[in-house]
C-alpha cells in the first residue's frame, strides 16, 4: 500500500503487525535512514543481535534473488521476530521482491529496505504499493513550516526554546537531508547547554551553513561587481549541478533584501543602519559588503535586477531554453 504523508507519521509511531515488507525511498536519504533506525528499534530489541538481524544490499539480492525467500523464512535463534534490513535497494532486485510476495512464508519476519531517489514508475515501488502485506513510504525533503516543526521538536527535546525570527533564520541555513540537520542540531543543542533558549549568537557561532556557503559568495560577488569571482563561483555551482531556479531564487531574495535595506536609507538610515535593521541578520563576513552595495545600487537598479530576475526564472522553466548558459549571462551582466 502506499501512505499518504498524513498516514506515514500514525504508521511510524505505530507500524501495522500485519505489514512484512516497508519500502522507505526519497530524495531525502538522510530521513530514509532516520525513519529506517527508528522502525528497525521497534521491530526488534538490539538491532545489532546477529540471531534476530540479517543485512542485506540490493547488489546481493540480484545477484541470488531466493536468499530473499531464504531469509524471510528464517526463523530466530531463542525466538522473536526477524528483521531483514536491505539497504542500497536497486531494480534488479524486484524479481526476487515479487517471488517473496507471491509466496509469502508463514511468519512475522519484517523486511526493511531503504532505497533512493526512485522513479514513479519504479518497479520496487509498484509491487509494495500494490501489495497489501507492504507499505511504500516517501521520504522528501521538508520545508518551510514542516522544516520548522521538525527542529523546533528536536530543540525542545533537548528543552532549548528558540524565537520566531531565529527560528526562521536557523532553517534557512540548515542542510536540507535529515541527517545532515541534525548533526548541526546535535551540535548547536550541546553548545547551549544549560541554556533556556537558542540565540542568534549561538547559531552564528556553531552552525555551518556549508551547503548554502557558496551561493552566497557568488550572490555577493554578483552585488559587489566582483565579476572574475562571480564568473569562477558561478562556473563551480553549474559543474555541481546547482539548478539554475536555485541559483536565481537566491539572488532574487538578496536583491529582495537589498531593497528594503535601500528603502531603510532613502529614509534616513545609514547604510550600516540599514543593514542592522535586516531580519534575519545578515551574516557578520557580509555586513560590510551588504553596506556597500547599499551604496552602489540606487533603488530603481535594485527593481529592475528584480525584474530580470523574475523573467529569468520564468525562462528556464519554458523547455529548449538553455538555463545554465541564461542563468550564468544574467547574473554576470549584473556584476558588470
Amino acid at each position: 500500500m502506499k501512505l499518504s504523508p498524513a498516514q506515514t507519521n500514525g504508521f511510524l509511531h505505530k507500524p501495522d503487525p500485519a505489514v512484512q515488507i516497508i519500502l522507505l525511498y526519497g530524495p531525502d536519504a538522510g530521513l530514509v535512514r532516520e525513519r529506517a533506525d527508528a522502525l528497525a528499534k521497534k521491530t526488534v530489541p538490539d538491532v545489532n543481535d546477529p540471531f534476530r538481524v540479517t543485512a542485506l544490499t540490493g547488489a546481493m539480492i540480484a545477484d541470488d534473488p531466493a536468499r530473499l525467500m531464504d531469509e524471510m523464512a528464517a526463523q530466530a535463534l531463542g525466538g522473536g521476530r526477524r528483521l531483514i534490513r536491505l539497504q542500497s535497494a536497486t531494480e534488479g532486485m524486484a524479481p526476487g521482491l515479487a517471488s517473496l510476495i507471491k509466496d509469502m512464508p508463514p511468519n512475522d519476519s519484517l523486511l526493511l529496505i531503504e532505497g533512493g531517489d526512485l522513479e514513479k514508475r519504479s518497479k520496487l515501488r509498484t509491487i509494495c504499493e500494490n501489495e497489501s502485506k507492504a507499505a511504500a513510504i516517501a521520504c522528501y525533503v521538508e520545508e518551510g513550516p514542516a522544516k520548522q516543526r521538525i527542529v523546533t521538536d528536536i530543540l525542545q527535546a533537548e528543552k532549548l526554546s528558540i524565537g520566531r525570527d531565529v527560528l526562521l533564520f536557523l532553517c534557512d541555513i540548515l542542510p536540507p537531508d535529515r541527517m545532515a540537520m541534525r548533526s548541526e542540531l546535535d551540535k548547536l543543542a550541546l553548545y547551549a547547554k544549560g541554556q533556556s533558549s537558542v540565540t542568534m549568537e549561538d547559531i552564528l557561532a556553531i552552525v555551518q551553513d556549508a551547503g548554502a556557503a557558496e551561493l552566497d559568495d557568488m550572490i555577493f560577488a554578483v552585488g559587489s561587481g566582483d565579476i572574475k569571482r562571480a564568473e569562477l563561483l558561478i562556473d563551480r555551482l553549474i559543474e555541481e549541478q546547482t539548478s539554475p531556479v536555485m541559483i536565481l531564487r537566491a539572488a532574487q531574495r538578496h536583491f529582495i533584501r537589498l531593497s528594503w535595506a535601500r528603502h531603510q536609507m532613502d529614509a534616513g538610515s545609514s547604510a550600516g543602519d540599514a543593514v542592522k535593521k535586516l531580519q534575519p541578520p545578515v551574516f557578520w563576513k557580509y555586513a560590510d559588503s551588504m553596506a556597500t552595495q547599499l551604496r552602489r545600487w540606487p533603488k530603481n537598479k535594485i527593481d529592475r535586477a528584480l525584474l530580470r530576475l523574475f523573467e529569468a526564472e520564468a525562462a528556464v522553466k519554458r523547455t529548449g531554453t538553455p538555463d545554465t548558459t541564461l542563468c550564468a549571462q544574467l547574473l554576470i551582466s549584473m556584476a558588470a
